[in-house]
């Protein structure tokens, strides 16, 4: 028997998203790494639900989360899926705000 592969997802959310249609799947030999994408926080809650149901020990969302939103998706899975969540260092502010605010 052949161990089972690791699954770990990356999420990234922006109203903007087709989640149907935006996604993406990278596979080696020992763990599948999945990218998803939301439009909402709702959708994601969601989402992280179903990946934890789908066998996924590992979840990475993105910068448009924010950290309490991050210790609902916690709350959300019951502590069954290992969540980080990406930040930048606070003297980035001003880039990240002007690069957030362009079109």
């Amino acid at each position: 028997d052949r161990p089972m592969k690791r699954k770990f997802a990356t999420m990234l959310m922006n109203p903007e998203y087709v989640p149907e249609r935006q996604t993406a799947v990278f596979e080696t030999a020992h763990q599948d790494t999945h990218v998803f994408t939301v439009r909402s926080f709702e959708e994601a809650e969601t989402l992280a639900k179903q990946l934890v149901g789908e066998g996924f020990g590992a979840l990475e969302v993105c910068g448009a989360f924010r950290p309490e939103q991050v210790r609902r998706l916690i709350e959300a899975t019951d502590n069954r899926l290992a969540i980080g969540y990406c930040v930048h260092f606070p003297e980035q502010d001003g880039l990240f705000r002007m690069f957030f605010q362009k079109g």
